[in-house]
């Protein structure tokens, strides 16, 4: 599996060497996230992706991200949620530590990436930036596990108008509904993707996937309603996808894999071995990935099954 997952990472590499311009001089150093959107605004096909948690992308759009990534598209992700499962700061900055390797990996480059707050719609976001081609996002807000502080607060509850905000884990910012959804238009507005990847925004809650999973998939489905250029929405299967037959080559399944234990080695409460991920509930996963929906937008353009 070694062997294949280098041979995906120098594939990675080759494709994002391949979209900069050749130059005798040394390339430089990539700016930081703000200075790029406007010196920078379309180096490459954009894909944004939404998801709740950390290894959402990992688990359900894979292959799709590290796809676009070894094609030399540059790629956005967004995770709504610190991912936090109501416990402290060093769980879910763990979690985004994670994320950073899994994407450092896929983008076959070392893990020297760039810390900035990027403002979205009046809410200040951390933003991490790895050269010039991949940024991830991360929103802290409180997952659905929920803790006595922060009693009623989850995205379902602000998607079905239940609570008037919720607040990040960090600083408290408050996030209303018709916020966030403003907030994840802004940056479908500043990254300008043609490609938009999140979870099942065409299934209910109750049909056995996370209510988080849902959730992320109606914010970014209203967000990019108002998005005016030419782009896909495609939303995935999470959970149910077990119950489907796998898609995925063994091969195709192994990198997946792999991409994700690099993630999990910062993760305690997930598996932490090839053996150990194949063995249990999260196996199946690995060797499918499913398209639930497709739209095109902007929404006059009309949906696609």
């Amino acid at each position: 599996m070694n062997l294949v997952r280098a041979a995906a990472g120098l594939l990675a590499a080759v494709a994002l060497a391949a979209c900069a311009p050749a130059s005798a001089a040394p390339p430089p150093v990539p700016p930081p996230a703000r200075a790029w959107l406007v010196t920078n605004p379309e180096p490459c096909p954009t894909t944004v992706a939404v998801v709740a948690h950390q290894d959402d992308d990992l688990l359900f759009l894979n292959p799709s991200i590290s796809d676009d990534l070894a094609a030399g598209r540059c790629v956005v992700t967004v995770f709504l949620t610190a991912g936090d499962a109501g416990r402290d700061a060093d769980y879910w900055l763990g979690r985004e530590a994670g994320a950073m390797a899994a994407y450092a990996a896929m983008a076959g480059r070392p893990g020297d990436w760039t810390a900035d707050r990027l403002r979205l719609a009046g809410h200040d976001v951390a933003s991490r930036t790895l050269g010039p081609r991949v940024t991830l996002l991360f929103l802290r807000l409180p997952d659905a596990h929920g803790r006595a502080d922060r009693a009623g607060q989850s995205l379902e509850r602000l998607w079905r108008g239940r609570v008037p905000a919720v607040h990040t884990v960090d600083d408290g910012d408050g996030y209303s509904r018709g916020g966030l959804i403003a907030t994840l238009t802004a940056a479908l507005d500043a990254y300008r993707p043609d490609q938009i990847r999140t979870l099942d925004f065409a299934g209910r809650y109750g049909d056995g996937d996370h209510a988080d999973h849902h959730t992320a998939g109606y914010f970014t489905e209203a967000a990019q309603r108002t998005y005016a250029r030419p782009h896909r929405l495609t939303g995935y299967l999470g959970y149910p996808v077990s119950d489907q037959p796998a898609n995925l080559t063994t091969g195709v399944r192994d990198i997946k894999l792999g991409f994700f234990l690099d993630y999990a080695a910062h993760d305690p409460r997930v598996c932490a071995t090839a053996a150990a991920c194949l063995a249990n509930f999260y196996g199946p996963r690995f060797s499918r990935s499913i398209m639930r929906r497709s739209l095109r937008g902007p929404p006059e353009l009309g949906a696609v099954q």
